[in-house]
């Protein structure tokens, strides 16, 4: 087939399907059809004036643009053809044509090449072929390339540039001024611009190194990785991990099913990812970071932190000043806060060590552990245990199904949980706790103690205050209280020891009031202890260890009297159990 089997015309549009790739990477062609080799170099010099631009329109080759300070504008295009019986390559090859038109708005670059029928039936040939530009231009003229199924590559640019590319690499390096770069099936590659960067991709990386300007990047199914960024950040990718690092400004990543790295970013991070893992280290600013089915982790943000994830575990150390955390099904970690914390969670634990401000923290189904609060605390879980230790202020803490320990407390403590114990230890202040069916333990107590419980046992010992205490259906032992006493219990055993006759200050008296049924109540009293004797019961007895002065009728089952001198109210009521005043020692 000779040349009338050829056609010039212009291309509607890209060879189609499964011809263009074979175009484009050269199909081998059959055994029985040799190929046939074409080349051909096309050379132009032309001058471009000042403040003039040079665009081109390629398809099928690469691109490279060099620059020189001169005004002209150096063009080698190197044509290539390899194609099979039964078509002439060098006929084919002299119908590719490079137009080159100038005018008063600059030079226009455009690449023609025949169209022809193929027939992959029979002997219908195969044929490949490409031209590629090899260009020096002015290195301050402004630069426009639409290319495709080819490479570009430009450097030494110090002008804007618009570069339009797809199925091949765009590299462009040691640039200056603003520049809008796209491409598709094939990787973006800036290094050292001095000016703005547009990236946008699909189907390959962005990778930016050394921008001294802001930073935009859009990407789709490619990895996007950037550094040495002196201005402001803004990244968006999906199905693509996002690397960022040293970014001068306020920085701007939206990303999913990928992980996103951030350092060493002066100035504010907002990152909103799902789907992936968000790391996140040495913010200069806020660091606002979001995601989802992965985990957060950050160190040394310099202001404020604000978290957000769903089923994500969230992690990290060293807050200049607040933190805020919301997440679902994971775990909290947090550590060195120089302001205040608050984290909402559920279904995952919270962990806070060394916060310098108040503390709000709340979950459930899983446990809340919490040390080294410079300031007041409120804890809310369920279906969770909940440990506060050395808390400069207040705790207020709520709960359900699960144990509560507080230790260290400067500033008292209130309590109120259900179905679970509690344990308080050196809780300066009034401390407060309600629970049921769970044992409550109070050690060291610098103020007043109240305590409501119901079918769960109280434990009491050195409280410096008065000590209330309200139970059902299991024991009280209170030792070492230093004001009043009054416990009111059902079905349990009392037992009280090392009470404080006269209140602080030697002024007064601490009235001692205990109630209860089933089970025996056993008070221990020094000696020259000075009250008024008030005890019954019934089906049990009434016995005292110590002299009594009787005011008024005796019994076995009840007892009215003096101890000593008397004036403070001493009354023990129970029924079905005993009564016994014992001797014990006095309070320490």
């Amino acid at each position: 087939m000779r040349a009338s089997s050829l056609r010039r015309t212009r291309y509607s549009d890209l060879i189609r399907g499964a011809m263009l790739l074979g175009l484009l990477f050269g199909a081998v062609s059959a055994a029985s059809d040799p190929q046939q080799e074409y080349t051909r170099k096309f050379e132009k010099t032309l001058t471009l004036p000042a403040g003039q631009a040079l665009e081109i329109n390629h398809r099928m080759g690469d691109v490279t643009i060099h620059t020189h300070p001169q005004r002209e504008v150096n063009i080698v295009a190197n044509i290539h053809v390899s194609i099979s019986a039964p078509y002439d390559a060098t006929e084919f090859g002299n119908q590719i044509n490079i137009k080159v038109e100038q005018t008063a708005a600059g030079i226009f670059v455009r690449t023609e090449y025949p169209e022809r029928n193929f027939s992959f039936s029979g002997r219908g040939g195969h044929v490949s072929f490409a031209v590629d530009y090899d260009i020096q231009m002015p290195e301050n003229a402004p630069l426009r390339i639409q290319n495709s199924f080819g490479s570009v590559n430009v450097t030494g640019l110090k002008a804007e540039s618009d570069i339009r590319n797809s199925h091949g690499t765009l590299t462009f390096g040691d640039g200056r001024g603003r520049q809008r770069l796209e491409n598709s099936f094939g990787g973006i590659e800036v290094t050292r611009n001095a000016g703005d960067l547009t990236a946008t991709n699909s189907n390959g990386f962005i990778h930016v190194t050394q921008l001294e300007g802001a930073l935009d990047l859009r990407n789709r199914f490619g990895e996007v990785a950037a550094s040495q960024a002196s201005g402001r950040a803004g990244i968006v990718n999906s199905n693509g991990n996002v690397t960022l690092t040293n970014a001068g400004g306020p920085s701007t990543i939206t990303n999913s099913f990928g992980s996103v790295t951030a350092s060493d970013i002066r100035g504010d991070l907002t990152v909103r990812n799902g789907n992936g893992a968000v790391d996140a280290r040495n913010i200069q600013g806020i660091a606002d970071l979001t995601t989802s089915f992965a985990s957060i982790t950050f160190y040394d943000v310099r202001k404020r932190l604000l978290c957000s994830g769903s089923n994500a575990r969230i992690t990290g150390t060293k807050v200049g000043e607040s933190a805020s955390v919301r997440t679902t099904f994971g775990a909290v970690d947090l550590r060195d806060v120089a302001g205040s914390v608050e984290v909402d969670n559920s279904n995952g634990k919270i962990y806070v060590r060394d916060a310098h401000g108040p503390a709000q923290l709340k979950t459930s189904f899983g446990e809340i552990d919490a040390a080294g609060i410079e300031g007041n605390v409120i804890a809310t879980n369920s279906n969770g245990a909940i440990r506060l230790s050395k808390v400069t202020g207040s705790a207020e803490v709520r709960g359900s199904f699960g144990s509560i320990e507080l230790t260290d407390i400067r500033r008292g403590a209130r309590v109120v949980s259900g179905n679970a114990g509690v344990t308080l230890t050196d809780v300066e202040g009034e401390a407060y706790v309600k629970t049921s069916f769970g044992l409550v333990r109070a050690t060291r107590i610098g103020g007043a103690l109240t305590v409501e419980n119901s079918n769960g046992g109280v434990n009491v010992s050195t409280v410096k205050g008065s000590a209330t205490v309200r139970t059902s259906f299991s024991s009280v032992t209170l030792d070492d209280i230093a004001g009043a006493v009054d416990v009111d219990n059902q079905n349990g055993a009392v037992a009280v020891s090392s009470v404080a006759p006269k209140s602080a200050g030697g002024s007064g008296c601490n009235a001692i009031a205990i109630r209860t049924s089933f089970s025996p109540i056993r008070l221990y009293l020094p000696d020259g202890a000075n009250y008024d004797v008030a005890a019954r019961t019934s089906f049990g007895k009434v016995t005292s260890e110590l002299p009594l002065i009787v005011t008024g009728s005796i019994g076995s089952d009840a007892l009215s009297g003096k101890l000593g001198s008397g004036g403070c109210e001493l009354r023990l009521t129970n029924s079905s159990g005993n009564i016994e005043i014992l001797k014990g020692a006095r309070l320490r």
